[in-house]
């Protein structure tokens, strides 16, 4: 699966997803995040985020994309928990991944289909 991190994602997420063998792309440095929605629909990749204003671009304004993954505010301490269940998510849900906005936390994963 192809994966578009957006600039706000740290190294160790993208790290994870390649060596669970997905294939991930970096956004350009101040990116805005139109451009980014472009780029991963013109490359089928789902996009992975910290940033909420995707929420706002796909599931209000209807921007269409590849899916998103939007992870939710999450301690430092804890990161290395997040960044397991992100990877246990492609595995999990590969197949609604690309249909999807995901919202990921430490204590839920809320799916809401964009077909």
């Amino acid at each position: 699966m192809k994966f578009w991190t957006d600039v706000n994602i740290p190294r160790p997420f993208k790290k994870a997803l390649e060596q669970a063998g997905h294939g991930v792309f970096t956004a350009p440095e101040r990116a805005k995040d139109t451009l980014i929605l472009q780029l991963a629909r013109e490359a089928n990749a789902v996009i992975v985020t910290l940033d909420r204003d995707y929420y706002k671009y796909v599931l209000v304004d209807g921007w269409k994309c590849a899916g998103v993954i939007w992870i939710r505010p999450t301690p430092l301490n804890r990161r290395a928990e997040i960044i397991a269940k992100l990877v246990r998510l492609t595995k999990t849900h590969a197949e609604v991944l690309s249909t999807s906005f995901i919202t990921l936390s430490l204590d839920r994963i809320e799916v809401v289909n964009l077909k």
